[in-house]
């Protein structure tokens, strides 16, 4: 049987107001600072930033059970060229080393090779995390 997507088949938690209704809920998950306070003892701080990751949408040739963005061939949720843009200047200012691409396929966005193209030009690595299809 094909997969469809959680949108495709009308499921409430395609909704990201459903997800977060869950997750806000009273007692239902311990909060990750309360968490880490109390195994730890001390807040959590970034020394650096050496990756910068970015979902350029929900766009895929493939429908997966476990794709935890429920993207998949009916989604046309797509980063626009303004944040594109946008993520590129953060690498132009920082001193992030790499810039991490996924969402869907991300090789199926309109914004992708623009993206990889202005990275690697900034001499920064690029990682592709798509599916191998």
């Amino acid at each position: 049987m094909r997969e469809l997507t959680l949108l495709r088949r009308n499921a409430e938690l395609a909704q990201a107001a459903a997800q977060v209704q869950i997750l806000e809920s009273p007692n239902r998950f311990p909060l990750f600072d309360e968490h880490l306070d109390r195994v730890v003892g001390a807040p959590l701080r970034a020394q650096s930033v050496d990756v910068l990751q970015v979902n350029v949408g929900k766009m895929c040739n493939q429908t997966c059970r476990h794709c935890h963005v429920d993207a998949g061939p009916d989604r046309r949720e797509a980063m626009s060229q303004e944040v594109a843009s946008a993520c590129i200047r953060a690498l132009e200012v920082g001193e992030i080393s790499t810039l991490d691409i996924t969402g869907g396929a991300p090789e199926m966005n309109p914004v992708f090779e623009f993206l990889v193209v202005a990275a690697r030009r900034l001499g920064r690595r690029v990682i592709d995390r798509c599916n191998l299809t």
